[in-house]
């Protein structure tokens, strides 16, 4: 029969423990869920509101940083019961009670993993941030172009001998490319959409339109080494080699004895009486051997980070110079052939031969169309990787 005194330190210690609350998910629930989520028209605040409060990816990292700053260290407290004698004995580790010691190395990794988590979050709302600029930048883009009319009849210009079969044909395919460049503006017009649809959390379906973008949305930082020093992904494989550092120093005051204190309380009455136990680990120097190599990869991991983020950042700038170029080049040809095409559809009114000149500004015209339409969607993606190569949204901005 155990001793109420038992019975009460037991329910004591329990009274702090967390209830388990029930939860259930699958498929079908999280779709359902996400169903809820309304669509609309967004402009880039609005959107960026939305995908901090319902991305997946964020929610996760959210709950994943709150679970990293829950943790503490317990502190251990030892009982021993002999029912011989009716003795019992509560024991705990003063160094532990002073927050030093094992305990101590515990609760710097705990810091150290909390603020690694804390760091992660902050990497993922930076590049969500920048995915969701994009989207709008894109959308802006893709707004501005558009597909030249072609509208010829090849057929009857053939017929009256007006038009040779090559040049009937060459119009023909013009046309067709023409047709099939619309449908390729309005599919990368909503693949942009599901874009941002994904990184608001929503499902296919829902509609999503975009806001007149502020022309000022993205900002270039100057091209500095504090810039790119500043990223969160630095950060954040900052914050990694730290953990691999508390969890060193940890595994190095794991090695050492701790000694257990306590009084023995007679439960039939007597004199309290001393209790100590001294518990010594053995082997513990490899764990500590292995936890100071990890802190060596980690180090040179961050090391790796730097020069990669060093070197992308310097990169991004020859591609968006590239990019820029090219997107020059293709603007000046294209703004060239639709006015040949313009000359030439008038000179079908008034000239007998001008069709094949109308044939070759019409093959000309759709293959501009389609190199600018490339090279702006390249232009677009260079600007937002240049930013966030220096740190954009956080870092400051500069040209």
């Amino acid at each position: 029969m155990y001793s109420p005194w038992i019975i009460l330190f037991a329910g004591a210690l329990s009274a702090g423990c967390v209830a388990y609350v029930a939860d259930d998910a699958d498929a079908s629930t999280v779709a359902a869920e996400a169903a809820q989520r309304r669509g609309g028209t967004f402009t880039f605040a609005a959107a960026l509101a939305a995908a901090m409060r319902q991305n997946p990816e964020l929610l996760a990292l959210e709950a994943q940083a709150r679970a990293a700053g829950a943790v503490t260290q317990p502190l251990e407290l030892q009982s021993e019961y002999r029912s011989d004698d009716e003795m019992l004995a509560v024991m705990l580790d003063p160094i532990a009670l002073l927050g030093l010691g094992a305990r101590g190395g515990a609760a710097a990794v705990a810091d150290a993993a909390a603020a690694e988590a804390v760091a992660r979050l902050a990497a993922g709302r930076w590049q969500i941030t920048a995915a969701v600029a994009e989207t709008f930048v894109l959308d802006a883009a893709l707004r501005s172009l558009s597909v030249p009319d072609l509208a010829a009849d090849a057929d009857a210009f053939q017929r009256a001998g007006l038009a040779s079969p090559i040049a009937a044909d060459q119009v023909r395919a013009a046309q067709a490319r023409a047709a099939a460049e619309t449908l390729e503006l309005a599919k990368e017009t909503e693949a942009n959409r599901a874009a941002l649809r994904n990184l608001l959390g929503l499902p296919a379906g829902t509609r999503v339109e975009f806001a007149a973008s502020d022309a000022e949305l993205l900002q270039q930082p100057e091209a500095t080494d504090a810039a790119v020093l500043a990223r969160p992904d630095l950060a954040l494989a900052t914050a990694r080699f730290r953990v691999a550092d508390a969890e060193f120093r940890a595994a190095v005051s794991d090695q050492y004895p701790s000694l257990m204190l306590g009084p023995e309380f007679p439960l039939r009455g007597g004199s309290l009486e001393a209790m100590a136990i001294l518990r010594v680990p053995i082997g513990m120097a490899g764990r500590a051997e292995a936890a100071r190599e990890r802190r060596e990869a980690a180090r040179a991991t961050l090391g790796a980070v730097w020069v990669q983020a060093s070197n992308a950042a310097n990169q991004a700038e020859r591609e968006l110079a590239a990019a820029a170029a090219g997107e020059t080049a293709s603007s000046l040809s294209l703004r060239a052939s639709t006015k040949d095409l313009a000359t030439a559809r008038l000179a079908l009114q008034v000239e007998i031969e001008a069709f094949d000149r109308f044939a070759k500004a019409a093959t000309m015209v759709v293959r501009d169309t389609m190199e600018h339409r490339t090279a702006t969607q390249a232009l677009v993606r260079a600007r937002v990787q240049r930013a966030v190569a220096y740190g954009w949204p956080l870092a400051g901005s500069g040209s």
